[in-house]
């Protein structure tokens, strides 16, 4: 998977990115190369990776096989092309959708063999042809990225639902409905728990999580607690008899029962069954890590599973608020965030997650910084989901990253993805980032009143000094603090060379520093 181009020919709601025409490099390298989006704040940079993913949330609720939106139109007019691998063949893909008129947006898409030449296809086999996974992550709550894929968990949250509950309403409708495979996902602190479990259990046939366990200097995961419910007091349907709540279809039914199979000390007492609750204690021995591998065939099926549960969780808010959130949604109003869900009512929720580091403390997750959350995060996802055809769109995903991880991110990257077929999209504020990055995969974003320029380094930025990267990035001509510079500034400009010799004293190394040394100089040559 590979983008290679990217046009907007117009969005009603982001009048900025209107005319935005992105041209990405073409590799032939084992490992992948991110696109890395750079600038100061608000100059438009998460906001391109909204639209990605807002086109292939579009996308594959038009050409998946299930839950089809058939009937829906392109959110705005956008042009994309990429390059995937489909049975061992790679095809270029062009779609095309152009604005016609104010009510309809006509999609024209057009594949390309290796050999040039365009190929005939059927249009329900065409989801074979889109991303298998796009995967966002943000390292704030930042509502521009999110809202797709909030959009998204809405929608397979309630065709879950209406699937389990067959109702008269929903019976001719959903009779013949199975359950998919979700393509988008969004990483958050939430779902950095699942991830943790999955990749830890799974690490010894998962071997790059060895070079994320040894820079955290974690030995192994220890312990922790899953509670699952379906019938807890502010769930659709809650009935005080226990037989009401949250229906789950028949493929969930069966991941929740296969977790039960995994916990060995699995019990339920009165109240469990009335909430139809299940509190999951998992020592993570020898007997406990075999059932998992034998109920689970990979780390990405064990989220996954704990995935689609927690997606659940949305059912628990009310339909007037859904609602009402859906439609400011529609209108772009800047409420689009659905409330958050109680650990008390979710139906999948974690807790008591243990690990025991190297030096051989246990200690509890939480207890870990948020460098250290992030950087099981980001890396644990990338090291997890190693299937063909990826697409990563990552915001800022070293923000809490201290200098040494900040670093190593590229090269860190590069060992986990080498020789997988995937696209990554980030956007950064880090020199580290972007001097480890080749100047044709960086993107200067800058705001100028109505418009976003976007445009390539003038000059090559792979080892690149941090004085020159912040000069054409973000426009930093002398690479010292503010504060700092105004001070010399003031010394350079006096003529007191014993003021100047005193307070010299008080600054570190710097280039500006020698250019007070030669003031000093300069002031005493014209004394003599």
């Amino acid at each position: 998977m590979k983008i290679r181009r990217l046009l907007i020919y117009d969005i009603d709601y982001k009048p900025l990115m209107n005319g935005v025409d992105l041209f990405f490099p073409k590799t032939e390298d084992s490992f992948i190369h991110a696109n890395c989006f750079i600038g100061i704040n608000g100059s438009g940079k998460s906001q391109i990776l909204e639209l990605i993913a807002e086109i292939f949330l579009y996308l594959d609720g038009l050409f998946r096989q299930e839950n089809k939106n058939e009937k829906e139109n392109s959110p705005f007019g956008f042009r994309i092309e990429y390059e995937i691998l489909v049975e061992t063949a790679k095809y270029l893909v062009i779609i095309d959708c152009e604005k016609t008129n104010l009510k309809k947006k006509e999609i024209i898409i057009e594949i390309i063999n290796s050999g040039g030449e365009s190929i005939a296809f059927e249009i329900d086999d065409f989801n074979k042809f889109l991303p298998s996974k796009v995967i966002g992550y943000t390292s704030g709550d930042n509502e521009t990225l999110s809202l797709p894929f909030d959009l998204y968990y809405d929608e397979y949250a309630k065709y879950t639902a209406n699937r389990a509950l067959n109702s008269i309403k929903f019976k001719e409708k959903y009779k013949d409905a199975v359950d998919y495979e979700p393509m988008l996902y969004f990483m958050n602190y939430n779902t950095n728990l699942g991830i943790t479990i999955s990749s830890l259990i799974f690490e010894d046939t998962h071997p790059t999580i060895a070079i994320i366990k040894k820079e955290l200097q974690i030995k192994k995961l220890t312990s922790f607690t899953i509670t699952i419910q379906t019938n807890q007091r502010n769930a659709p349907f809650y009935s005080t008899k226990g037989d009401g709540g949250i229906k789950l279809t028949t493929e969930l039914e069966l991941w929740k029962d296969k977790l039960i199979k995994c916990c060995p000390k699995a019990v339920q007492d009165e109240d469990d069954t009335k909430f139809k609750r299940w509190i999951l204690e998992y020592e993570l021995d020898e007997v406990t890590i075999k059932l998992f591998k034998h109920h689970f065939n990979s780390p990405l099926e064990l989220y996954t599973a704990l995935y689609k549960l927690e997606l659940l969780n949305n059912l628990i808010i009310k339909d007037d608020i859904v609602k009402k959130i859906k439609s400011d949604r529609k209108e772009r109003k800047l409420v689009t965030r659905m409330p958050m869900v109680s650990e008390d009512d979710k139906v999948l929720s974690y807790s008591e997650l243990k690990l025991e580091l190297e030096n051989g403390s246990i200690v509890d997750y939480l207890s870990l910084s948020d460098g250290e959350h992030q950087f099981l995060n980001v890396f644990g996802t990338i090291s997890m989901i190693g299937q063909d055809n990826c697409l990563f769109l990552l915001d800022e995903p070293e923000t809490h990253f201290n200098p040494k991880w900040r670093r190593t991110f590229i090269s860190t990257l590069k060992k986990l993805t080498d020789g997988r077929q995937q696209d990554m999209f980030i956007t950064s504020h880090s020199p580290f980032v972007v001097s480890d990055t080749k100047k044709e995969n960086i993107f200067i974003f800058k705001r100028e009143k109505d418009k976003i320029n976007i445009s390539e380094p003038s000059q090559e930025t792979y080892g690149a000094s941090f004085d020159e990267i912040l000069k054409m990035a973000f426009d930093i001509k002398i690479p010292i603090s503010e504060d700092s510079l105004l001070f010399i500034q003031e010394l350079e400009n006096s003529t007191d060379i014993d003021l100047i010799e005193k307070q010299i004293k008080e600054l570190g190394e710097s280039y500006e520093l020698s250019s007070l040394h030669r003031r000093i100089e300069f002031l005493k040559s014209l004394n003599n």
